[in-house]
């Protein structure tokens, strides 16, 4: 092989080696779809269950959805998944510390009804779950400016990630809840629909959330959030849950 045709080889080789490595600086982070079934639920269930846990917590606590920055993000989390919340309307920068091995599952933008009979909604059937639901995809159609990045690297398709939850049952506090309505002490059927994210257990670390977007009526919002993930502590040959 001569010296021209080396040269010309070793120049290709490094363009296919930028390429590569330029595709790679590129990639969308790991956004497990909609389609899948992690962590023993889908994004139905999971929403559900970010609905109940949200709708559960005294608005007093604080509550995260109201949290400035971030000092109450570790309420009333348990398991492998935890969840994030947005706001309601407006911005926020929250920093959370999550043990290592903890996927994360929150809304880009989403909307959601709690069923309150003693305010005037019917009792809870299939005729009004139906109806339910259509309203609150109206709603959702409606999302616009729509934004995604982890770690500086937006997620492409945001608009695939849509899902609407499983009916819940939302053990709404009957006094301090985050509706400010004095409701009847019982179970409230509930439901949500959005755009959701669940991203698997990230590397131990910093690692930068940003989502944003809206509704066309005017509602908007615009979060980051600093996750600083931590190795779970060791005692023995046991592991203990490390709590920020």
């Amino acid at each position: 092989m001569n010296r021209k045709s080396s040269r010309f080889l070793m120049s290709n080789l490094v363009a296919v080696l930028l390429a590569l490595t330029a595709g790679l600086a590129q990639a969308a982070p790991n956004v497990l779809p909609p389609g899948s079934n992690a962590y023993g639920k889908g994004y139905d269930e999971l929403a559900a269950g970010w609905l109940v846990w949200v709708t559960g917590i005294p608005a007093s606590t604080p509550n995260p959805l109201f949290d400035p920055d971030g000092s109450f993000a570790a309420v009333g989390q348990s398991g492998k998944v935890w969840y994030l919340v947005g706001t309601t309307g407006g911005s926020a920068s929250r920093s959370v510390t999550v043990p290592s091995g903890t996927a994360l599952f929150f809304p880009v933008v989403n909307t959601f009804w709690v069923n309150t009979p003693e305010y005037g909604d019917p009792a809870w059937s299939d005729e009004q779950e139906a109806w339910v639901r259509e309203y609150l995809a109206g709603i959702v159609d409606m999302t616009e400016n729509m934004v995604l990045t982890i770690d500086g690297k937006p997620v492409r398709d945001v608009h695939a990630l849509r899902a609407a939850s499983t009916v819940g049952i939302c053990n709404v506090p009957p006094l301090d809840n985050i509706f400010g309505l004095p409701l009847a002490p019982v179970p409230h059927e509930c439901v949500a629909d959005g755009y959701w994210a669940l991203l698997p257990p990230l590397s131990v670390g910093t690692h930068t959330i940003h989502f944003a977007g809206g509704f066309s009526y005017g509602f908007a919002l615009d979060v980051t959030y600093q996750v600083t993930v931590k190795p779970r502590q060791k005692v023995g040959n046991s592991a203990m849950k490390l709590h920020p």
